[in-house]
């Protein structure tokens, strides 16, 4: 797509492919380990779940339109369910947004307990060198805990298009007293890693390796940086599913992995609890239940990590459970309210009613266990071939003048390989889609190389929608090409994602 925000995306990706290059080689061998220590796994009814309920939220997922990319839940620390939706695969890494923050939430925890810092030690005085004059007296006040419960001096993020971001945070002036009321910073809880890096010497990645993702052997992950170096603290991480679902165990387990203690004693319990109010907040996750340090509340006693777009991690106490998702809900506005009701009404609802005690064994079970071992990425209803396939392929289509600097296109709709191949400066940009299946490809709209996954169906005979999958960064793309009468030709262009959501437009051409 267009340059525009191709520069800001460019760097902002060099920058995690030399995090992710610097992190494969740990990370192989952590691989290793975690295959071998893979969590146990179980039927839903051994661990109080019919199977049924979960092919219910299986089906009200879809029903919902929620695109998922995959689904875990761990009852008694074991595996009673988990779905892949193809091609997202079991050891894919995906960001988590922000249930970063709650991984920086333990690291704090973490070098408490090793007594590098405290939650009432003041922000400022950690970076005087960054410091422009004098200090606003509220910005003085701030503290850990400030940071923690995201009640910080100021009601939104301080800038992030600048080198520093610590920097840009103390100097930022503020808008009210630290402590008074909740307000979203994802810049508050950068501030926390840039804190860990100052008293340890390292990245919090360095020190939570040996501290956190190793004891838990939570597998390939990496986390980004800022501009300076230090971990973005409220977003960054990539891991697996599973990984996810380890974290959310220690702290169902308060803190004890093993028979180790990772966290603090009394951690867990602090930092999960309600210890502010969310009515202020515009941020919808489930209802306005209150916020820990970098967790939010949920029913039933329970709490979480959310991260944009759907990556839920869900601790549920009193019934020993853990549920996690990935998911790209970013199409619809508060989108992963919608992960969570289904759950709520389905697997939450089928357990309260058997009182979580094992089931008699499912006859069905196994035909239920093949039916999410084959589930797959929502696709638009459709058909695979329209009478007028060979009409419309192989033919070159003049684009008029459009902000993407396309100057034409051409479409291969017959054969094995099929696809759009878009014409820009002498360059012919391939996006490769599979008639009603994934293919992967290399996606065209944000050139940075990186894998995509494309299928597209005939929703009549002259309409063609193509669906792509991008999972890192995470971005989804619909183009609906419709191949009207009279050789003309028009493309809705509708990205929805991290990025480029400012690029949805039209393009318009005729074949000649």
């Amino acid at each position: 797509m267009q340059n525009q925000n191709q520069n800001q995306n460019q760097s902002q990706n060099q920058n995690q492919n030399q995090n992710q290059n610097q992190n494969q080689n740990q990370n192989q061998n952590q691989n290793q380990n975690q295959n071998q220590n893979r969590l146990e796994r179980t039927t839903p009814e051994q661990a109080g779940i019919s199977s049924e309920a979960v092919l219910a939220f299986v089906e009200g997922a879809e029903e919902r339109g929620i695109p998922l990319h995959s689904f875990m839940l761990l009852r008694g620390g074991k595996v009673a369910a988990e779905g892949y939706y193809a091609p997202f695969k079991e050891d894919h890494l995906h960001p988590i947004f922000s249930v970063s923050k709650s991984v920086t939430s333990a690291a704090i925890g973490i070098a408490i307990g090793e007594g590098l810092l405290n939650l009432t030690d003041r922000v400022a005085d950690f970076f005087p060198e960054k410091l422009d004059g004098e200090l606003h007296p509220y910005t003085a006040m701030m503290t850990v805990e400030h940071l923690l419960l995201m009640a910080t001096v100021h009601p939104k993020s301080t800038n992030t298009q600048i080198e520093d971001w610590v920097h840009g945070f103390l100097n930022t002036p503020p808008t009210k007293m630290p402590g008074t009321s909740f307000a979203y910073d994802t810049t508050g809880t950068h501030t926390l890693c840039a804190i860990l890096q100052r008293v340890t010497g390292m990245t919090v990645l360095e020190y939570l390796r040996p501290r956190l993702f190793e004891p838990l052997s939570m597998g390939e992950l990496w986390w980004e940086s800022c501009p300076l170096g230090i971990n973005k603290g409220g977003s960054g991480i990539r891991c697996t599913t599973e990984a996810l679902a380890r974290f959310g165990q220690l702290y169902l387990q308060d803190g004890v992995w093993n028979g180790v203690r990772i966290l603090p004693e009394g951690w867990v319990e602090r930092s999960t609890g309600n210890r502010i109010g969310t009515h202020g907040t515009r941020v919808m996750l489930d209802g306005k239940l209150g916020y820990g340090y970098q967790f939010w509340r949920v029913r039933h006693n329970g709490y979480c990590a959310f991260g944009m777009g759907g990556q839920l991690v869900i601790v549920l106490p009193d019934q020993e459970l853990v549920f996690v998702t990935t998911a790209n809900t970013l199409e619809y506005k508060d989108g992963q309210t919608r992960i969570i009701e289904c759950f709520w009404s389905t697997i939450y609802a089928a357990l309260t009613e058997s009182g979580g005690t094992p089931l008699s064994p499912n006859p069905e079970a196994a035909a239920l266990q093949q039916r999410f071992a084959a589930l797959s990425h929502f696709k638009p209803a459709g058909r695979t071939h329209s009478p007028f396939s060979s009409d419309f392929s192989g033919r070159h289509w003049a684009l008029e003048s459009n902000r993407y600097g396309y100057d034409a296109c051409e479409f291969e709709l017959e054969g094995d390989r099929t696809g759009l191949y878009f014409h820009r400066n002498g360059a012919r940009l391939e996006l490769a889609f599979g008639m009603g299946k994934w293919v992967q490809g290399t996606e065209p709209f944000m050139d940075l190389g990186g894998p995509s996954y494309g299928a597209a169906v005939w929703t009549d005979e002259r309409t063609l929608v193509v669906t792509v999958h991008v999972f890192d960064p995470l971005q989804m793309f619909t183009l609906t090409c419709r191949f009207h009468e009279g050789d003309r030709l028009s493309i809705q262009l509708l990205p929805t994602g991290s990025q480029m959501n400012d690029h949805e437009g039209h393009l318009t051409g005729r074949c000649g």
